[in-house]
């Protein structure tokens, strides 16, 4: 893909205080509970104003049915938001590092048309299926809301590999879009036990929103839940209240989640468990 659509992301690997990873996100998680406690959560659980902003990632191989899949669906988001300005980057991976992780691209401008975002996607050259992390495309989004209030951040993948302290590093990003107004939705596609329970893990500590489907038997599910997220994306919260259906009803029992306060030592050590096996 050219350079000129894209910029890296990086680098894969992790800040040098990721030894502390864990104990920086506990620190940060209980601040958020006491900040709840004395109502001074700020923009959190609230639409950031202006045009809808959204990060559209994908950790598919390039050739694989998940991507002619996400290609239809960003055209279902666009179609959703049909009238709200809606902006769009997509974040991928491409060739490996050094130390043999795929390196998270995004693309430099945001997107405003369904045909222009397939053709990006088109000329995207993903190769997943080696090593990806999670963290990566967060903590990217994290800086793109920085520049630009980002309405979501969506991650789709079927699978990931942070180790324990990556995947505190990405629940600290996550937390922090949280804080500004930016959901995290993490998608899975596929019966990879090891991710599920690792972004299990991430959205329970960062009170982003998680879902797992089986495209060979969940095709409808997918797509009505994914027809609520870009209702979300288009006009927030209580655009999907006024959407009404099953799908709507789930995303916003996921949407009033909170972080937990600290960080169970079982649910870490299950985790930990299940990456060095």
């Amino acid at each position: 893909m050219s350079y000129e659509l894209t910029k890296r992301v990086g680098p894969t690997a992790a800040p040098k205080q990721a030894e502390h990873a864990a104990s920086r996100l506990k620190g940060e998680l209980m601040e958020d509970a006491l900040g709840r406690m004395l109502d001074e959560t700020g923009g959190e659980n609230k639409p950031v104003p202006g045009k809808p902003r959204v990060i559209l990632a994908l950790a598919n191989h390039g050739r694989s049915p998940g991507w002619d899949r996400a290609k239809v669906l960003e055209r279902q988001m666009f179609d959703a938001a049909a009238g709200s300005g809606l902006e769009m980057k997509f974040a991928f991976y491409g060739p490996d590092d050094a130390a043999g992780m795929r390196r998270c691209r995004i693309t430099t401008r945001w997107i405003t048309d369904p045909d222009d975002m397939a053709g990006v996607m088109d000329r995207a050259e993903c190769s997943c299926g080696c090593f990806v992390n999670v963290r990566d495309v967060l903590a990217q989004a994290v800086k793109e809301a920085e520049e630009r209030p980002l309405r979501a951040s969506i991650i789709v993948g079927d699978a990931f590999h942070d180790d324990p302290d990556g995947l505190d590093e990405a629940a600290i990003s996550a937390n922090r879009l949280r804080r500004a107004g930016t959901r995290v939705f993490l998608i899975q596609l596929g019966d990879d036990l090891i991710t599920a329970r690792k972004l299990q893990y991430l959205a329970r500590v960062s009170g982003g929103v998680y879902f797992r489907f089986d495209p060979r038997t969940q095709e409808r599910q997918f797509s009505e839940m994914w027809k609520a997220m870009s209702v979300y994306a288009a006009g927030g919260e209580e655009a999907v209240k006024m959407t009404g259906g099953q799908a709507a009803t789930l995303l916003l029992q996921h949407l009033k989640q909170e972080p937990m306060p600290i960080i169970e030592e079982r649910a870490r050590v299950r985790v930990d468990s299940d990456i060095k096996e």
